[in-house]
């Protein structure tokens, strides 16, 4: 085998293995040490984990995996009623019970129903980017004193932790079936709580301080949500 071929195998080998080891670290970083991964990037330590930014693409790509399969907006034609199984969200919006008959009497519910699943499909994308842009402008809020770098840095892996467990809680909850409540439940407790840790250690906070601005920025955070589901809902009777 030519010097050559043999130098140009070792080195995709070589770089293949690093890129493994790094995606672990960064994956088990991101999950159980919270604020790790954003406290060692804003000081220069940054080789030993993967970049930000391909962190929050791995775990939203497998995000909509899971919703390709199990969509996590589901409207119900018989009530009108329109529901999220995502964690940190409880809030239900309908659709008016005129819009539903006038789709039942022109046998136009079935399109109705798939137009709306295209548009959760087509909004979640900008969703996901306006998210994270709307994160940060929270977190300097919270932390104004803060750079705004840090602030993107830890939106763009706290975005990340959340879409992750959610993939994780999605999957978990077509296998329980009846247990899918005590799921939710623990998932919104396990989002608490692994942001007051987060905070504390990137912001370097008190426990109290950090208690509190973790459950102010659940809140925000259902609260967007809350608003993409509504605006979904709208749109989707707008182009009824």
């Amino acid at each position: 085998m030519p010097k050559r071929l043999v130098a140009l195998l070792s080195l995709f080998v070589s770089y293949a293995s690093g890129f493994e080891g790094t995606a672990v670290r960064t994956v088990a970083a991101l999950l159980f040490r919270p604020g790790r991964l954003t406290r060692s990037f804003v000081s220069g330590r940054r080789i030993r984990y993967s970049h930000p930014v391909q962190v929050y693409l791995w775990c939203t790509a497998a995000f909509f995996l899971v919703h390709a399969y199990s969509p996590l907006i589901q409207l119900d034609v018989e009530t009108g009623v329109v529901a999220s199984s995502l964690s940190a969200i409880a809030l239900d919006t309908d659709i008016a019970n005129s819009t539903l008959h006038e789709a039942r009497q022109s046998r136009s519910l079935d399109r109705f129903t798939a137009r709306f699943d295209t548009m959760v499909t087509a909004t979640l994308p900008l969703m996901l980017v306006v998210l994270v842009a709307a994160s940060a402008l929270a977190l300097s809020a919270l932390f104004w004193r803060e750079p705004t770098l840090t602030h993107m840095i830890f939106a763009l892996h706290w975005s990340a932790f959340y879409f992750a467990l959610e993939t994780v809680r999605q999957i978990l909850l077509g296998q329980l079936g009846a247990w899918g409540s005590s799921i939710s439940a623990l998932g919104s407790l396990v989002i608490l709580i692994y942001l007051a840790i987060a905070m504390r250690v990137v912001y370097r906070r008190s426990w109290m301080g950090s208690v509190l601005r973790a459950a102010a920025g659940v809140i925000i955070f259902a609260l967007l949500l809350a608003g993409w589901l509504w605006s979904t809902s709208r749109l989707a009777v707008f182009l009824a």
